[in-house]
C-alpha cells in the first residue's frame, strides 16, 4: 500500500552487512525490482509427513511381523480392536494398505513409507505456485514462499511503487526471456527439493499459467580482496545477504550490465551529491574522498557527533540514491562511545542474549569502528560513558 516501505529496513543496513559481514568494500547500492516467473503447475505430488505413532507401528507389524488382520494386530499390541480398525481404515484411505477380505497388506506407497520412516501422501492433480527468476528460470528458495514476509508485485502494482516510502526502485526488464519449461523437470529431479519448497516427490509437472511478477531487492556492488567485483543481494527476508540470490544476480549479465553501466562514484556525480548534502546541513569534514574499492568517505571531527550527526552513524553510511558515503571519525574516544551506543541499542532491544551472541556482535563492531575491545573492556567503556544498564549486562559476561 502507499506509504509503506517495500523493504522494511533501510539500505544502510545492507551496506553494513556487506562491509562488515560479507567481506566486501561497497561502492554502489541499487534498489531493484527483480523479474520473477510465478508458475502455476499441476502435478502428482507426494508429501512426506511424520507418522502418527499407532500408524507407524501398525505398518511395521504388517511389514515385519507377518500380522495381517485386525484381530492379530490388536492382540499383538494389546489395543482395542475398534481403535486398530479405525487406524487401518485411515491407512487404507491414504493408500498405505490394501484390504482383501479381512487381510491387510502394504501397498508400494506403504512399503516406501515404512522404509523411509515417513508417511507419504499422494495427491493427483495437485495445483501450486512455483517461483523462478525471470532470466534463467532458476528456482527461488523456500523463504520466498512466505507470503507474510515477501511481497511479489504484480504488473498492476508497479505503478504504486513511486508512492511508497523508502528508496526509488528501478524495474528490471526481463528482455523477453520466456519461461524455460525444462526448469520444472530440472527442479523436480533435484535432491535438495526441500530447499526450494518442493514436496518429497513431484511427478509430471505441467505448467498451467506463467505470470511475470517482481521481487524488491537491494543489490550492493563492491570489491572483494584482490579487486574482483562482487554483488550481494538483500531481500525482504532479513538484513543479511542471501547468498543464493546474490549468486543468481551475479551470474545474470542483464543485471550486472545495468549496475556496471550506471554512472560510477568516480564520475563526479557522487561527489556533487555528497557535497550538496553536507552544505545543506552546514557540516564540515574532510572529503568526500574516494578510498579503496571506490567508496566515498567523509571524516568528521568529534564535535560533529554532538550535534547534527548521531554517534550511531560513526562507521556507518549515509545513502543518497545509488550513491552513499562512509561516515568516519579519527577520534578514538568518539569511536569508543559509538561502540557503546550501538551495543546498548542492540542489547536493550532484546529480552535475553547469550554470551556468544554478544561476543559476535562485539567482534563486528570492533571491525566496523577499528577498535579491539573484549567484553571486560566494553564493560569499562560502558561505565565510563554512563551506560549503567549496559554495564550491568556486560558484567554478567566478564
Amino acid at each position: 500500500m502507499s506509504g509503506e516501505r517495500l523493504i522494511r529496513y533501510p539500505e544502510l543496513r545492507a551496506l553494513e552487512d556487506a562491509a562488515y559481514g560479507g567481506g566486501v568494500m561497497p561502492s554502489r547500492i541499487f534498489a531493484l525490482l527483480l523479474p520473477v516467473w510465478c508458475v502455476e503447475i499441476r502435478a502428482t505430488v507426494t508429501e512426506a509427513e511424520d507418522y502418527e505413532l499407532i500408524d507407524r507401528y501398525l505398518e511395521k507389524a504388517i511389514a515385519e511381523a507377518d500380522l495381517h488382520t485386525t484381530a492379530e494386530l490388536a492382540g499383538f499390541f494389546g489395543l482395542d480392536r475398534v481403535v486398530v480398525d479405525r487406524a487401518l481404515r485411515f491407512l487404507t484411505a491414504i493408500e498405505h494398505v490394501a484390504v482383501d477380505g479381512d487381510r491387510f497388506t502394504l501397498t508400494e506407497l506403504g512399503k516406501r513409507s515404512v522404509r523411509d520412516q515417513k508417511s507419504y501422501r499422494v495427491t493427483v492433480n495437485d495445483r501450486r505456485k512455483l517461483y523462478f527468476d525471470g532470466y534463467g528460470s532458476r528456482p527461488l528458495t523456500r523463504p520466498y514462499y512466505d507470503s507474510s514476509a515477501v511481497t511479489f508485485l504484480d504488473p498492476a502494482d508497479l505503478s504504486t511503487v513511486a508512492g511508497r516510502d523508502g528508496p526509488s526502485f528501478t524495474t528490471l526488464a526481463n528482455m523477453s526471456h520466456g519461461f524455460r519449461h525444462e526448469a520444472l523437470a530440472d527442479l523436480a529431479s533435484r535432491s535438495d527439493r526441500d530447499a526450494f519448497n518442493l514436496p518429497a516427490r513431484i511427478d509430471n509437472p505441467d505448467s498451467l499459467r506463467e505470470t511475470m511478477v517482481h521481487l524488491p531487492i537491494y543489490l550492493v556492488r563492491g570489491l572483494r580482496r584482490g579487486g574482483r567485483p562482487h554483488y550481494l543481494a538483500y531481500s525482504q527476508i532479513d538484513d543479511q545477504a542471501d547468498l543464493y540470490l546474490s549468486e543468481l544476480c551475479e551470474q545474470t549479465p542483464e543485471i550486472v550490465g545495468v549496475c556496471e553501466n550506471d554512472a560510477g562514484p568516480g564520475t563526479g556525480v557522487g561527489r556533487e551529491r555528497i557535497t550538496e548534502w553536507l552544505r545543506k546541513r552546514n557540516l564540515n569534514g574532510r572529503g568526500p574522498e574516494l578510498v579503496a574499492g571506490g567508496m566515498w568517505r567523509v571524516t568528521f571531527p568529534a564535535s560533529a557527533f554532538t550535534g547534527s550527526l548521531k554517534l550511531s552513524q560513526v562507521g556507518s553510511f549515509v545513502v543518497l540514491g545509488n550513491t552513499f558515503f562512509h561516515v568516519w571519525c579519527a577520534d578514538r574516544r568518539t569511536r569508543q562511545a559509538a561502540l557503546v551506543e550501538r551495543l546498548d541499542a542492540y542489547l536493550g532491544s532484546r529480552s535475553h542474549v547469550d554470551e556468544e551472541v554478544v561476543r559476535l556482535r562485539l567482534t563486528r563492531l570492533n571491525t566496523q569502528l577499528e577498535l579491539d575491545a573484549d567484553l571486560p573492556t566494553a564493560h569499562q567503556w560502558a561505565v565510563a560513558f554512563g551506560k549503567t544498564t549496559l554495564a550491568e549486562q556486560l558484567a554478567s559476561f566478564c
